[in-house]
């Protein structure tokens, strides 16, 4: 199914028509002015306008929503700090393509051997942006885009001391979104897609009793809906966005090898052999993820299937027009199952394979968790 999915997401970026490629690399002799108000403007760039800057995040991780919904204390305590330089260029009035660069320091403590990494390349993306509808006076603005994540983290193979920085794993994800201005100050925007996430060989699943290493894992793709307010005065902007979140099961697809009964000549000397056994590679069965609930192993089994509902405010300051400072937190209110993996039985009840591939937080109390927390500057021209 994914590699069918591979293929029409070839075929979509080819069926681009090749008078608009052409427009895109025509010489630009003026620029595009954006308008300086936030409510007012489209989702995508527009013509010959490029948006560069730098966005630092800060995450602090104990906590997680287990699988009864609740939120629950995590085994290990997670630090990160990224620091990502990401840049857009709208080549016509209605397309756009950006490029993020992550670089990650984390920190995992509160275990025997700490696991560190310092200044690493995390998970990259890039994108591309379709605004197939606009209208200016109110605007109202509608379009597609394509994000792929590249698979330039690491998830630490092979390494006891090194933190992960990443999946290392690619993404692909579709999306539609739009933004209606309401009034002069005042606009919402929404959006909409499904992330598939490609299987991928890992080590991270080591193990020193079942020793499930080199296994081949298909993370759960997932389904996201999204809707933002945005009120805005003059240099001044604020915003609030909703997401939920939904993630499929994960899957793990181990080597299956069966033995087969070989009676063979020789055929030098035609000398017989005794029947012998040959394991023969058999490919990889991909099977749901066993995770316990609550991650006690003498719980029963439970889906690793989840989800997670964020809100996120977000201030934006706007001193020059071609210059934004914005401030920013995450805030998580429901979820459930949101750590990944875990390789846990009844003969193996350590935590040693913990890993917050979906970032959480800070327990807040029973109410929420702190996801995250970020500033960032962006530059237009």
């Amino acid at each position: 199914m994914k590699n069918l999915s591979a293929l029409f997401l070839v075929l979509g970026l080819l069926a681009v028509p090749s008078s608009t490629l052409a427009v895109a690399f025509e010489e630009h002799t003026s620029w595009h002015k954006e308008p300086n108000l936030e409510t007012e403007k489209g989702i995508s760039l527009g013509q010959s306008v490029i948006e560069m800057g730098m966005r630092y995040r800060f995450l602090f991780s104990d906590s997680y929503f287990n699988s009864d919904a609740k939120i629950d204390d995590a085994p290990y305590k997670y630090s990160v700090s990224i620091m990502e330089f990401f840049g857009a260029f709208g080549f016509t009035e209605n397309w756009t393509m950006w490029l993020n660069i992550p670089v990650v320091w984390s920190t995992e403590s509160d275990v025997e051997r700490a696991r560190t990494s310092n200044g690493d390349i995390g998970d990259c993306e890039t994108g591309v942006l379709y605004q197939f509808f606009r209208r200016s006076d109110p605007t109202l603005s509608m379009g597609l885009g394509l994000r792929w994540k590249l698979p330039t983290g690491s998830e630490a193979p092979g390494a006891q001391t090194f933190n992960i920085t990443g999946t290392g794993i690619t993404d692909v994800e579709l999306f539609y979104l739009g933004r209606w201005q309401i009034i002069q100050n005042l606009s919402v925007g929404w959006a909409t897609g499904y992330n598939i996430r490609f299987p991928g060989s890992v080590q991270y699943l080591f193990d020193r009793h079942t020793s499930i290493t080199n296994a081949f894992l298909d993370l759960g793709d997932e389904l996201f809906f999204r809707i933002e307010a945005i009120g805005a005065i003059d240099m001044l902007s604020v915003s609030v966005t909703a997401e939920f979140r939904y993630r499929f099961p994960t899957k793990v697809g181990m080597a299956e090898y069966i033995a087969e009964d070989v009676h063979w000549t020789n055929p030098r000397n035609d000398n017989s052999s005794e029947n012998d056994d040959f394991l023969l590679f058999n490919g990889a069965t991909y099977k749901e993820w066993d995770v316990h609930e609550r991650l006690d192993p003498t719980k029963p089994m439970v889906s690793n299937a989840g989800y997670l509902f964020s809100v996120s405010p977000r201030i934006i300051f706007r001193p020059l027009t071609w210059l934004d400072f914005t401030v920013y937190a995450k805030f998580h209110l429901l979820g459930k199952n949101t750590i990944y993996l875990t390789d846990k039985d009844e003969n193996n009840t350590s935590f040693n394979n913990f890993m917050p591939m979906q970032m959480l937080g800070y327990n807040l109390g029973d109410v929420m968790v702190l996801g995250e927390a970020g500033a960032h500057f962006t530059t237009r021209w």
